[in-house]
């Protein structure tokens, strides 16, 4: 089976955009599972088409921007010669326009393709500005041309109805590269912080308003002056538009400056070395899909707190977080219900680890996927 990933950049596994991980990881399995699985890329700034080898398990396919329907395009050319030899065609594009020209060229030669939305349109900012225009201009369209969706929750499926799509789509979860994670990973590293006898919730993305962060600082500010001497969150991850400034800032107009810490983007072993220093994770916001931040700290055997909004509801049974609602009163009561549960901290790792190694880890996701293509495209 020939299954062609259609993304924006060179799916660098290591960059703080999820999408190009999931692809990356994807298409490694995908490969190694025994289908044709390839990676093509529209990259800004190319202007001729390029082959861009990541690793020994990638390899990129770099073509230009489709900027307008019309001129020469020189991926949506390749698709059309190759499509008597491509079963399907996996889009994991958002927002730009190129995918509406490329999907309706698509449509138009018989080539079946489904799109994976990453939890984009049922974000909040998804209904907002030049987001909500884009959704009556193109978006819709782009979502509805799609032979199948491919939702990484259940919830989401619910927020693409709700957004206007009309079609099927099938549920497939996201998950990490156990093998990323180091085998030895040290848990010292706030050992010359202030606060490095606290207990230390940690909290690991791109310090966007949709990440919720201004509603678990409120949060905190909720608690008793006894709980909030416990502990400290210990933010991770590029600034955007400055908001660890203005998060740090709200912090201390609420009294509880002490309570958090931005050390900024961590890569690598630095970055699982400060989730193996933490005591637990924190995840407020008010939508992700299975967020890799998380899976990470799952991999570690951290306990979390999630959002009913994070897409671990059908979960909960299994007993490695604590659930709450992304608003101020019930973040903070999530958050007293996982202090009191401390003692069982080791326990919730545990399970937390274990469903990694079960469920939300690419070999086994990748079997899924392969089977939905198969079903989709009429292909073994």
């Amino acid at each position: 089976m020939k299954v062609i990933h259609i993304v924006h950049g060179k799916a660098n596994p290591k960059e703080h955009n999820g999408i190009s991980r999931v692809v990356y990881y994807l298409n490694k399995y995908e490969k190694l599972k025994g289908c044709d699985s390839q990676i093509w890329a529209i990259v800004d700034g190319v202007k001729s088409h390029f082959t861009h080898r990541r690793d020994e398990f990638v390899t990129v396919e770099c073509f230009p921007r489709v900027w307008t329907p019309f001129g020469k395009h020189e991926i949506i050319n390749e698709l059309i010669k190759n499509k008597d030899s491509i079963d399907l065609v996996h889009f994991h594009l958002i927002w730009f326009y190129d995918k509406n020209i490329i999907a309706a060229a698509l449509k138009r030669a018989g080539i079946p393709f489904i799109i994976t939305t990453h939890g984009t349109y049922s974000k909040p900012h998804a209904y907002t500005g030049k987001r909500l225009l884009a959704k009556w201009l193109f978006e819709r369209n782009y979502l509805n041309m799609a032979t199948e969706l491919h939702a990484i929750t259940r919830e989401e499926g619910t927020g693409l109805q709700k957004y206007g799509y009309t079609g099927r789509s099938f549920v497939a979860y996201n998950g990490i590269e156990l093998e990323e994670i180091p085998a030895a990973r040290k848990d010292q590293y706030f050992a010359d912080k202030t606060y490095r006898h606290k207990l230390k919730l940690i909290w690991v993305g791109v310090l966007r308003e949709d990440k919720n962060l201004r509603s678990l600082i409120k949060a905190v500010a909720l608690l008793p002056t006894e709980i909030r001497e416990l502990f400290v969150c210990i933010l991770v991850g590029p600034d955007y538009r400055g908001n660890a400034a203005k998060y740090l800032s709200l912090s201390a107009e609420l009294g509880c400056r002490d309570n958090f810490d931005y050390v900024g983007p961590l890569y690598d072993q630095n970055k699982y070395d400060a989730i193996q220093s933490a005591d637990a994770y924190v995840m407020p916001s008010f939508s992700e899909v299975f967020s890799l931040a998380m899976l990470d700290a799952m991999g570690c055997g951290k306990p979390c707190l999630a959002t009913s909004g994070c897409g671990y509801n059908y979960f909960i049974k299994s007993d490695f977080f604590v659930a709450c609602e992304p608003y101020p009163q019930d973040i903070a009561r999530g958050l007293e219900e996982l202090l009191a549960r401390r003692d069982e901290w080791p326990t919730l790792g545990r399970n937390a680890r274990r469903m990694v190694e079960e469920k939300f880890n690419w070999p086994t996701i990748t079997d899924v996927m392969i089977e939905n293509y198969a079903r989709i495209s009429g292909k073994p």
